[in-house]
């Protein structure tokens, strides 16, 4: 008699075939941070000592862009590096999550390795840009504050002029104003003392009397009409004219107060103005000044992407040059993976054909006892 075989013992068939490659599980170690896996490490164990390798470079450049990252925060915010020391270990643990998720990611396609690499490219680069120029700015912060003190002085002059300026005028058509009005009220008091010295000579001087004769005559009182009118007229416009005088000479000293707070404020703010973008463009200055220095800052930032590519490098030169056994492991035990839920998936579909098929013979069974067609008993119904 052959012995049948049911899908459970195929199940326990094939679970035995796969436990020695579980039970090879190793320790990942440092490959864990360049993407190994203790399982597949299992399978091929000569991958090991590259990974281990591989994620000690990983954590080493981790620790190097974490203190870059914070250099360059320092100079972001302005402050000390102390100060945001914070920022190290986070970034650390961010660059380590990112190129363990990368260097996992490759596998023996190698387009699809290739697809991989290009935004880790792009993501290296973006990297240099944002430590490497507040790095150069460390490199070169002699010249960047010479340039800045520059600035300062040719835009605190600027400032300063444009607001003297505009109080300068206000205040001289204060002072103009000021002048004309003193001037109408001296014209008014000559008046009086012309009109009244010349009253004065008719009545009581006869060596300057028009007429040579003293008395009150026509001059004399023509003259007192004179100085009387002008004085009345002096009388009467005095109040307006201190009222003018003493509103100008508050707005002047209004504006003159205004003058001086805004120069100081503006002034302040300038000498302030160091941030990462003023210091940036001094250091553009600096090396449109100077070709060499813009020579340097690309070499730097060109290696700053090449020593932060270089894990990526030695994983596709190491994936050219054995031909990939790691991922071909990783690929095996995937496939592997899959067997279970392919087997679960095709009894799902033998147990739905089969539910499907009891329910058509049954239904077409009722149709021949409804009809009481002769038959219908020989149709096998479904066990309970």
């Amino acid at each position: 008699m052959s012995e049948v075989v049911t899908p459970e013992g195929n199940a326990s068939a094939d679970a035995s075939i796969l436990d020695p490659a579980r039970n090879r599980r190793t320790r990942a170690g440092w490959a864990w941070f360049a993407g190994g896996d203790g399982l597949v490490l299992g399978t091929v164990p000569s991958e090991a000592s590259f990974l281990n390798g591989l994620g000690m470079w990983v954590v080493g450049m981790a620790f190097v862009s974490g203190f870059a990252m914070t250099v360059a925060a320092s100079q972001w915010w302005s402050t000390s590096i102390p100060r945001v020391l914070w920022v190290l270990p986070i970034w650390a643990v961010l660059y380590c999550l990112i190129e363990r998720l990368v260097l996992k990611s490759f596998g023996t396609s190698k387009l699809w390795n290739l697809a991989i690499a290009v935004p880790r490219l792009l993501l290296s680069l973006a990297i240099a840009l944002v430590v490497g120029l507040p790095m150069a700015q460390i490199i070169y912060s002699g010249s960047i504050n010479d340039e800045l003190s520059k600035t300062t002085t040719a835009r605190v002059h600027q400032a300063t002029n444009e607001i003297t300026q505009v109080y300068g005028a206000k205040i001289a058509a204060a002072q103009k104003e000021i002048a004309s009005v003193q001037s109408k009220e001296a014209s008014l008091q000559r008046q009086v003392t012309n009109s009244r010295f010349l009253a004065d000579c008719e009545a009581g001087l006869q060596s300057c009397s028009q007429t040579h004769k003293l008395g009150r005559g026509p001059y004399y009182r023509r003259d007192a009409r004179r100085a009387a009118a002008a004085a009345a007229a002096l009388k009467s416009a005095r109040p307006q004219f201190e009222a003018t005088i003493a509103a100008d000479r508050r707005k002047i000293a209004l504006w003159q107060t205004t003058e001086t707070a805004q120069i100081a404020n503006r002034v302040a703010a300038i000498k302030a103005d160091r941030d990462f973008l003023a210091r940036q463009a001094a250091l553009e200055r600096v090396e449109k000044a100077n070709p060499a220095v813009k020579k340097y800052v690309v070499f730097f930032l060109a290696f700053l992407i090449a020593i932060d590519l270089v894990a990526l490098i030695m994983k596709l030169t190491h994936l050219l040059s054995t031909g990939g056994a790691y991922e071909r492991s990783a690929a095996a035990l995937r496939a592997t993976d899959l067997v279970e839920p392919h087997r679960l998936q095709e009894r799902a579909e033998v147990l739905t054909r089969r539910i499907t098929l009891e329910a058509r013979a049954q239904e077409d069974a009722d149709e021949l006892r409804i009809r009481g067609e002769p038959g219908w008993s020989a149709v096998p119904r479904p066990e309970a």
